[in-house]
């Protein structure tokens, strides 16, 4: 049943946060189911010609020194559990969740006004979207994407609008590849919300992220245990290469396939790297593009901005049980440059580690 109802709570919420502080999210969850128990184990160390660790002059903003020395070296790691909260009494607009006070965030837009809108009231309903999805491609195509599987468990699914996320050329495609046709959530109130913890790269998560490859890999490919580039153009911010046309040539002649995902459609990028034995591209969203479709076992080789360096995909390769590599340039803030003898020695490395 669909109602005129007044959004009012942000204002709420801003209030009491200013008044009273803001809740947590154990203040508000009605039941916490674990879904997959937290586990420990060991990653072994990426792949790196000497001395490139010692070009890194920054971290990416989301992400520590600390955090990355960890990913690159190997050794222990904790996996932290997948969780399902269901939240009582919830009320949805705009891409966020209010409860008992509490604002979930699933967008990085700015909070609407207090507002007149049609909203529909839902018995029970699961939100799988993140801000980090609304921001970063590649979160909104692996994370939200395995999210999302798990959530149909639970109960209806519905994505929040999204913001920079409603632009990306190719993410209605790839869904539909996934499977993941669930309607977008505009205004509700909810009588119990599901929301997750699912991060941890847990029984549950990895089961869920290689269903996501199978269904991407379902479309077949031209090639098999080829090498792919993944160019990234003047996209992404601060992490423009300045000779990736020089890259690019190189690659060529030494048997690389280029896929530019600019020019192609999903399903074309797709049979493009399917089952790829390794893919390289700028440290990035586009990496996201291999990594549905690249072969099981394959490698990943990451070029990574001096001044941005972050490893995230070192955790999906290890999930998968993947390979894992990274070169980095060197220039400035903005636009850096990278060696394609680096690039080809490193990927010799990871293809002769098996």
């Amino acid at each position: 049943m669909e109602n005129l109802v007044l959004h009012y709570r942000n204002y709420l919420y801003q209030l009491r946060r200013r008044t009273f502080g803001a809740p947590t999210l154990g203040d508000v969850v009605a039941q916490t189911i674990v879904v997959s128990q937290d586990e420990f184990g060991v990653r072994e160390p990426a792949t790196h010609l000497p001395g490139q660790p010692e070009r890194v002059r920054g971290i990416q903003p989301e992400t520590t020194k600390e955090h990355e020395q960890g990913r690159i070296s190997g050794g222990p790691v904790h996996h932290v559990a997948t969780l399902a909260y269901r939240i009582p009494n919830a009320h949805y607009f705009d891409g966020n969740l209010y409860a008992g006070g509490l604002r979930w965030r699933q967008v990085i837009r700015p909070e609407s006004r207090a507002i007149w809108a049609r909203s529909i009231h839902l018995d029970e309903c699961a939100l799988p979207s993140t801000s980090l999805s609304d921001k970063y491609f590649g979160h909104f195509l692996r994370d939200v994407a395995a999210t999302a599987i798990l959530a149909e468990t639970f109960a209806p699914t519905f994505f929040a609008r999204g913001t920079f996320s409603a632009t990306w050329p190719h993410a209605k495609e790839y869904y539909e590849i996934l499977k993941l046709n669930f309607p977008v959530l505009d205004a509700a109130v909810i009588r119990n919300a599901w929301i997750f913890q699912d991060y941890g790269m847990t029984e549950s998560r990895r089961a869920r992220i290689a269903a996501l490859r199978e269904r991407a890999m379902a479309l077949g490919g031209d090639n098999k245990d080829h090498r792919v580039f993944i160019t990234r153009r003047a996209s992404g911010d601060l992490r423009l290469l300045a000779n990736e046309a020089e890259i690019e040539d190189r690659l060529l002649k030494e048997g690389f396939e280029v896929v530019d995902p600019s020019r192609l459609s999903a399903p074309e990028i797709i049979r493009k790297i399917c089952g790829a034995a390794l893919i390289c591209s700028v440290e990035g969203s586009g990496l996201a593009h291999g990594f549905l479709s690249m072969a099981p076992k394959g490698a990943i080789l990451a070029i990574q901005p001096p001044y941005r360096f972050n490893n995230i995909w070192k955790d999906y390769a290890d999930a998968m049980d993947m390979r894992y590599g990274f070169v980095v340039g060197e220039g400035s803030e903005s636009t850096f440059s990278v060696s394609p003898d680096e690039i080809l020695k490193t990927a010799d490395l990871l293809l002769t580690r098996h």
